[in-house]
């Protein structure tokens, strides 16, 4: 018969009034009982052996965790290689199987770099620590000496290359060559503290633009491999389209920039955030702020903001450097203002493809234009010495979000909302504002007699294909199509790149229209081109494909007036001490984001073919 817990207790209440007549040991009989019960009620559950070996095996677990998850690494490895061992011998030699062969090399390369450091690079931060803080140190010297060597090796045959294989060929290119020198003495001639100018930084950032710009524009192997990027990710971008159907429906495409661009930009910012969960984007980058830091002699903040910048916005990263902000020097938050301006976010840069623009050029720009602003940057507004402070040690963690892969997703889709709506509002803002600006113009242009079909109407653009037709000459441009691409530098200067890259796209689709075209033609006065036979006026022009790789290379950053007032806002909201030194700096910094685009824009007149 089944024994209640009351009978229980009673039970045990009589047997201790028998034993104990005081009752002095009641309490603490119950009080244990309440507390601890009987054994056979923990080990009489029919489920208790579950529990038993739940518990045992909770215990392996945590035991073995390490090599558990070794082990399974070792297990995904093996079972990826089987794969592509599997693939080699199926069917090699096509291009999806070179695409495969390449991706693992690269991972692998990456991974073996990430290993080596992790296991090793304690022990080599501590040994050239304890060489720079001894300059008598034999190995220090020779570290020197072999930099300066390493600089001028460099330098002549970047010149010598540059000489014998393309001004012999195209004279005309010396014209971008005189365009870099005018930009660089300018630059020197108004910088905020000439004597105090470092050339080292600022010729290791032409030269790394340089290098780069030679393997993506004068190799065989570096265009094609940029060319199959590009167009690998315009097939990934393409995949957006899944989600526009599903919200949209199958006519989405009718309304192309709300709903086609958008949703690549919540599409693409999902990724990354993805990336950034798996900590590939954490390696990529401290790798390119490495060969910044170490080529460039800056500290590791610039050299990391300047990275992380080739990939994201300049909103995004400046959360990075957001806990030094109060120690930066100017000249530090002058560079952290400079790369804003002179690179674009991942995220637009798809905007920018949609529109038309080369995607191999694109990600070419973006890359080049952080060492030229890290350059350029240390040119106008060098680090005195009085002021410099080492911050070159200071230790920076990209964070990434989420507790898994769906939640970064989330997050990431989440994040580009605020993009969204910048891009959509600006757009219609500066669309309206310049159809005003240009209808003022031809009112104003009518009263003093500019009318069609003597004189082209007086618009914004008309003015800015003369004012910045010096300029756009000055970096390779041919004198035919000066006014076409000197009017996009306008556009993208006094409003933003979003309009100068649609007016790009337009060209481009003009170009394809021109190709399939023999009959005469001729230029209008405002830079249209009018085909005679077809009676068919192509608005906006034409250009070679020389004067389109030019322009996609000075449009690709963000320096222009509006962002400007952007960013003096937000960086005044993250560090509102520093809003006198943030107003300080940010024109000069303006210049040179826009300085960082026209040099960027004159290598690739030089090199381009």
């Amino acid at each position: 018969m089944a024994t209640s817990r009351s009978d229980f207790v009673m039970e045990s209440e009589q047997f201790l009034s028998e034993e104990d007549p005081n009752n002095t040991a009641t309490d603490s009989v119950i009080i244990t009982y309440q507390h601890s019960p009987p054994q056979c009620l923990k080990t009489c559950s029919p489920l208790s052996p579950v529990v038993r070996v739940r518990k045992s095996l909770d215990r392996v677990l945590k035991k073995h965790k390490t090599r558990l998850k070794a082990g399974f690494r070792i297990f995904l490895l093996l079972g990826y290689f089987a794969y592509f061992i599997g693939a080699m011998v199926h069917n090699f030699g096509d291009e999806g199987s070179i695409r495969l062969l390449v991706l693992t090399v690269v991972v692998l390369f990456f991974y073996a770099i990430h290993t080596l450091k992790k296991w090793y690079g304690d022990r080599v931060e501590a040994f050239l620590n304890s060489t720079q803080k001894n300059p008598n140190f034999p190995k220090e010297r020779t570290r020197k000496i072999f930099k300066k060597i390493l600089t001028m090796y460099v330098i002549i045959v970047v010149i010598i290359y540059i000489i014998a294989t393309v001004l012999f060929h195209n004279p005309f290119r010396l014209v971008p060559v005189a365009g870099l020198l005018f930009f660089t003495f300018v630059l020197f001639f108004f910088s905020k503290d000439p004597e105090q100018v470092s050339w080292r930084p600022v010729l290791w950032g032409f030269l790394l633009q340089m290098v780069f710009a030679l393997i993506v524009l004068r190799t065989t192997w570096g265009y094609d491999a940029f060319d199959w990027l590009g167009k690998r990710v315009t097939e990934f971008l393409d995949h957006s389209d899944n989600g526009a159907v599903f919200v949209f429906g199958d006519a989405f495409t009718e309304h192309f920039f709300a709903f086609k661009v958008m949703s690549v930009i919540f599409f693409f910012s999902a990724v990354i955030s993805i990336l950034y969960y798996l900590g590939w984007m954490q390696v990529l980058i401290q790798k390119l702020a490495f060969i910044m830091q170490y080529t460039l002699g800056i500290s590791a903040m610039e050299s990391l903001h300047a990275a992380v910048n080739i990939f994201v916005g300049w909103a995004e990263t400046t959360t990075i450097v957001k806990p030094l902000f109060d120690k930066m020097t100017l000249s530090e938050l002058h560079t952290v203002m400079t790369n804003g301006f002179a690179t674009v976010a991942g995220s637009t840069l798809v905007v920018y493809i949609l529109f038309g623009a080369p995607a191999n050029h694109l990600l070419s720009a973006s890359v080049m234009s952080a060492p030229a602003a890290l350059g350029i940057s240390k040119l106008f507004w060098p680090e005195s010495k009085e002021s410099r402070r080492d911050t070159s040690n200071d230790a920076f963690e990209i964070k990434r979000q989420g507790r898994n892969i769906m939640e970064a997703a989330s997050i990431g889709a989440i994040i580009a909302l605020p993009i969204v709506a910048y891009i959509i509002a600006s757009v219609i803002a500066f669309f309206s504002l310049l159809g005003f600006v240009n209808a003022t113009l031809v009112w104003l242009g009518e009263r003093v007699g500019l009318v069609l079909p003597d004189y082209p109407p007086l618009t914004f653009q008309l003015i800015c294909s003369y004012l910045f037709w010096p300029l756009v000459f000055l970096l390779g441009v041919e004198p035919r199509d000066c006014c076409v691409v000197a009017r996009m530098v306008g556009i993208k200067t006094f409003i933003n790149e979003f309009l100068a890259y649609e007016d790009l796209g337009k060209v481009v689709k003009n170009n394809q229209v021109f190709e399939s075209y023999d009959g005469p033609w001729t230029t209008t006065s405002s830079c249209d081109v009018f085909l005679a036979d077809r009676n068919e006026t192509l608005t906006g022009g034409i250009l070679t494909e020389h004067s389109v790789v030019i322009a996609t290379y000075a449009l690709c950053g963000f320096s222009n007036l509006t962002a400007l007032g952007i960013m003096i806002g937000a960086l005044t909201a993250i560090a509102p001490n520093r809003k006198e030194d943030i107003v300080r700096v940010s024109f000069r910094a303006l210049i040179s984001g826009c300085f960082a685009c026209f040099m960027t824009a004159c290598i690739a007149g030089i090199l381009s073919s």
